[in-house]
Parts: C-alpha cells; structure tokens; sequence
C-alpha cells in the first residue's frame, strides 16, 4: 500500500517536510522542575525524529510563570530555558527531523500554587466549577502580554526551530479571549467575535513583525469547544478567515477546553478522527494548509483524510507515543510491525500522577534506559506464559540474540487480555496481542500451546533464563452462601461457553465488573450491577469511566453503590447500603468480578534454585496492569 498523498512533500511557509504525518504538542512532564529541558525529553523528541515523523511540534511551552500549566511544564521564559531548548532543536536536526514550538500562557487553566500568583483570565469566571476564579486582565497587561508572546516566538526562531505554533486551543488564554464561554469583556477585547478575536490578532501580528516574513507560524485553534455558549465550528471558521488574513502560515484544528468533559483525549469509546470534520469545514474557508487531529492511529486512514481533501497535513499524537517509528514503517509498508495505539489513556492518567507512560510501548520516557544491542553470548531462554508480558519478554530476548521457547497452557497466545478485549469498543486490545504475537513469530520464537508446564521439562535441555509470566487468578471472599451461589467468573463469561440465561447479577463494580455489566447488557440481558464504592468504575482511567457509565446509563443497567455484600446465594444476593438491609434476586445467573485476585506464582516458587536466573514478571509478580507488565518484561530482557 503505497500511501501517496500521506508521504507525498509538503510546504508550510518556508518549512518544507517530506510527509504530512504531524506530532502534535503533548505534554509530557520529563521537562525539570525549573522548566528546562531534560535529557529523557530530549531523547524522546530525537527517537521520533528518528522514526521519519514530517515535523515533530513539541509540548506546549510556557512563556510566562504566569502562565504555566505545571509543575514541570517546559519553559522559554527566559534565555537560559531557550538555550536549553536550542540543544533539543539541534538534537532533533541531527537526527534529520523537523521541529516546532507551540507557545503558551495557560491562563484561568491552572492554579496559583502553580504559577506562585493569582491566575488570570479574559473575565473572572472559573474554568470549572470548584477551580480558582480568575482575575480580570487589564488591557495595559494585556498589551503587555502581547509583548510577552512575541519575546517567546523570538526565543524560539533563536533557538534555531523550524516554525513556532500559538496555541490558541483548549481553553488556554488566548482561546479563553476567543470563546464566548469564558469572555463575557464589554470593551475592545470582547462582545462580538471580532472584539473577542482582537488579542489573538494582536498576538500574531507583533510575532509575525517580529519574526518575519519567512518564519512559519502556525495557530491551533478549537474547532467546536463542546460546551453550551463555547465556541462552535461556525465561529472557528470566521477565526480562521482572520488569523489567515494576518499572515498565519497554517491552522492546526484541534477541539475542547477544560470543560468539555472527556472528549479532550478521545479513548477507545470514541470514534476514530473524531474531530476530522471540524478541520474539513475550516478547510473549505481558507487557502492556507489545515492540519487535523483526533484519535487518527492508522496511516491508511490518515492518508484516506488528504485523500478526501479534508485536510493537507495530519497529526497522529498518541499513535507516535506508542511507535515514534510509525512513519518510517508505514512509508516501507511494514503495517505489521507498527506497535498499536490502543486508545486507552494511560498516557493521560500517567502524566497527571507523574509523567507520560505507554501501555504498549514501555521505551517510551525510557528511550535512554531502554537502549539493547545484540547479546555476548546467546543463552537458552524459556518464558513460561504468553500475556503481553510473556510475549514482550520473548520479543526483545530474541531480538538480542537469545535462543527462545514460549510455553502458553491455553490454546492460543495473548493471555487474559484475549478475554478483557471482548466486551464492547475493547477489541482494539487484540491488535497490541496480535502485533506481539506477529513478532515473536517473525523473530524465530518457538512456541508451544495448549500444553502445563512441569518441572520435569528441565531435563534434559535445560534453559539458562526462565522468565515466569503466569499472570493471576482471581481470589474470593469468605462471604456466606458464596460455594452454594453458582457464581461464574468473568473469565466464564467473556469465554461464551456458558448459558447466562436473561436476568444477570454482576457483583463488583470496578472496571472489570462494569466492563462485563457492558458486554453482557450489549447481548441484550438485563443487568443489576452492586459495588461497595461510591462509584463504579473508579479503577479506570477517568475518560475510560466517563464513557463506560454512560454506555451503562444508556442501557439502563440497575446500580447498587456504597453496597456490602453480606450473603449470597442461588439466585440472590444480601446487601446493605444507607438505605439498610435488601435481597435482590430471581436472577438467573450471578458474576463476581471483585477486582481482587492473586498471583499465580506457583511455577515460579517451584523453579527457585533450579535454574541459573529465574525471573517473575507482570501479574504473576503483583497483579497490576498492562503497563507494568511490559515494562518489567524488557526491563529485565535488555538485561539478559
């Protein structure tokens, strides 16, 4: 598949790029804590480089304390934060790629224990409810801060970057001037969109004098915010028409501010190129090139976008966290070898905890650390376990050079994950399995299913690494009536091999037991779900939870919450919850998806001191997720 028009050149301004596949900006928090950049930040940015991306737009970066966004927030407030900036920019250059910086002021989107001030806004309304209230912004500060962009733009042509992107996206300051939702000024700089669109116009002007004519500028604007009274796609259109009459070089099209819910990262629930049509409208309003975004994670989709003239450029944002070399294996057509995008989120729940994080591709942040190169001396490996774990093990202990065998007791490799990718929108699990499974074949891994490993498979050949990823089983409680119930597990269930009948208790109402309350209300049953919390899918990453009780709610699904069980029995389970004591029953079948479950560490214990190095990994360590599980799984391979 030749892909033509996604790997065909293209020019912005005087950025020529040899592709239209775009990294958009991306928070990370490898910046430090002063706002320079890091070594693993700049290790990041070289490897997608690497990976033939057409220009790589780096996270935005703040130009103001005023205005940052985080703690660890990159910075170009000042000349020492740009000259650090300048060794990322002459990083990514060397490894043949190109770079752009979007500059921000957060704005009312952030706190003061952040920017160590009050925050200021448009008007004195609060991004959300419960957040700060903002402090009006005079116009003599604003004035000055037009100032304070154009002084960040210098910086970075300075710096040596091919271009510099003004956000104007997501809520932050200059959108919170263009949106109705949050500029309720009654002087030059609000009422109708021209007054609200004044500060952007006026920020772009003074940069495009300052820079001049021959340094692209780019504006990301928010094509429809998805809020009552936020700025629409009609209104973006309008914008566009101005920013391209002031001199912007390009429009990348992005959508949503803080308060559009869980739209902002769009996870497996969500339809993919979400916001294509927002693009696809301000394209058809402007000559200047138009980029779109959008939980795009496949190039031949990507490239069926220019196609249809819905966009000249596209930004794949979590699809290059997950493989910054994406572009370079598209382009030579080895669509196999594209680690997948899952849409789960996790970069997004491990960036607000600390710093961004890949379910799929534990390299990522990593990209220093993880470094391997063939081994000194091949060894016999055995992985004992064919999960995401076992199967990443398997990979990088044979690209280095190892001899190794794969043993699986189930009749077909991918673990548990096999089973977790069946309830609904969930599938897109199976292509990270797949892509796994595809790898270890390709790389001459010997594999044996459908067969218990034993002991006495040692003799007579036996390996010099065993590496155990036996996953874990789930483990119950002691409550009463619990043998005599007829549970099924949840592993009974998404293997389709048992009757459910029509009326279906699930008890458990973490991700798991709301996912199956999903999966087994998409069959048409009817659906009682009990969790002790106070709300059920609190496990989940938040986006992931939005999406799930609203699917839940749709197919209304009854939900007990802040509910103990106390019996359980055939048919009916004892609850109590604020209301006291209840029997809920006449169901025909009962689930326990109670979260808690135990390592199986059994192989594990039985080979200590019966081979040279003996290795346990993912769950059969500590049940936790994918995350770790790939991440311990190479940790450990790079080593042997």
């Amino acid at each position: 598949m030749a892909l033509e028009k996604l790997f065909s050149p293209f020019s912005i301004g005087y950025l020529k790029l040899e592709n239209r596949i775009v990294m958009p900006p991306m928070a990370t928090n490898y910046a430090t804590s002063e706002g320079f950049v890091s070594d693993r930040q700049i290790a990041y940015y070289v490897e997608r480089a690497r990976g033939g991306v057409g220009y790589i737009n780096v996270e935005h970066t703040g130009i103001h304390e005023q205005g940052k966004a985080s703690p660890k927030m990159l910075m170009i407030s000042t000349d020492e934060q740009a000259a650090k900036i300048e060794n990322l920019v002459e990083a990514v250059h060397a490894a043949g790629g190109k770079i752009v910086v979007q500059i921000n002021h957060a704005g009312r989107q952030t706190f003061s224990k952040v920017t160590g001030a009050p925050i200021v806004g448009p008007s004195a309304i609060p991004a959300l409810p419960g957040m700060e209230t903002p402090r009006e912004l005079t116009v003599s500060e604003i004035e000055d801060l037009v100032n304070v962009y154009t002084q960040a733009a210098d910086r970075v042509k300075k710096a040596g970057a091919d271009g510099v992107e003004l956000h104007m996206a997501h809520g932050y300051l200059i959108c919170s001037f263009l949106s109705p939702f949050s500029n309720k000024r009654e002087d030059q700089y609000g009422g109708d969109i021209t007054g609200r669109a004044r500060f952007a116009l006026e920020v772009l002007r003074s940069v495009r004098q300052s820079v001049g004519p021959d340094f692209p500028i780019i504006c990301r604007l928010s094509g429809d915010e998805y809020v009552e009274e936020g700025l629409n796609v009609k209104d973006t259109r309008q914008i566009a028409k101005l920013l391209e009459k002031e001199g912007a070089d390009a429009l990348h099209i992005s959508a949503c501010n803080a308060a559009s819910g869980y739209l902002n990262h769009p996870p497996y629930y969500v339809e993919e190129g979400v916001f294509v049509h927002l693009a696809a409208a301000v394209k058809s309003e402007v000559d200047i090139p138009v980029i779109t975004v959008g939980r795009i994670r496949n190039p031949v989709m990507a490239d069926q976008i220019i196609q249809d003239e819905k966009a000249d450029l596209v930004s794949m944002g979590r699809a290059l966290i997950a493989d910054p070399h994406l572009p370079k294996k598209a382009k030579q057509g080895q669509f196999d070898e594209i680690i997948p995008c899952i849409s789960c989120n996790k970069c997004i729940q491990t960036l607000r905890m600390d710093c961004v994080r890949c379910s799929v591709n534990p390299e990522t942040g990593n990209e220093t650390q993880f470094r391997y190169s063939k081994a000194d001396r091949s060894k016999k490996v055995w992985v004992v376990g064919a999960g995401p774990g076992g199967l990443k093990a398997a990979e990088i202990a044979a690209l280095r050079g190892h001899q190794v065998k794969i043993f699986e007791r189930q009749n077909k490799l991918g673990g548990r994950v096999r089973l977790g990718a069946n309830p609904p929108k969930k599938e897109v699990l199976n292509e990270f399995i797949e892509y796994l499974v595809k790898r270890v074949k390709a790389l001459g891994v010997t594999i044996e299913v459908g067969k218990e490993f034993t002991l006495d498979m040692l003799d007579p050949v036996r390996p010099d690494v065993v590496i155990v990823a036996t996953g874990a089983s789930p483990q119950l409680p002691d409550w009463q009536g619990i043998e005599e119930s007829g549970a099924l597990s949840v592993d009974d269930v998404l293997s389709d091999g048992v009757d459910i009948g029509d009326k279906v208790l699930v008890v458990g109402g973490g991700g798991t037991g709301a996912e199956i309350a999903d999966f087994l209300s998409e069959a048409g049953k009817r659906v009682t779900l009990v969790e002790m919390l106070e709300d059920i899918a609190s496990d989940l990453v938040n986006h992931l939870q939005h999406y799930l009780k609203q699917r839940l709610n749709e197919k209304g699904v009854t939900i007990h919450t802040s509910a103990q069980v106390k019996e359980l029995g055939m048919g009916y389970v004892m609850i109590e919850d604020a209301s006291g004591t209840q029997k809920l029953d006449d169901f025909d079948t009962i689930v326990l998806a109670l979260g808690s479950e135990r390592p199986n560490d059994t192989i594990y214990k039985n080979l200590e001191g019966k081979v040279s190095e003996l290795y346990v990994i993912g769950d059969a360590r500590q049940p936790r997720e994918i995350v770790d599980a790939v991440y311990e799984a190479e940790e450990i391979a790079i080593k042997l």
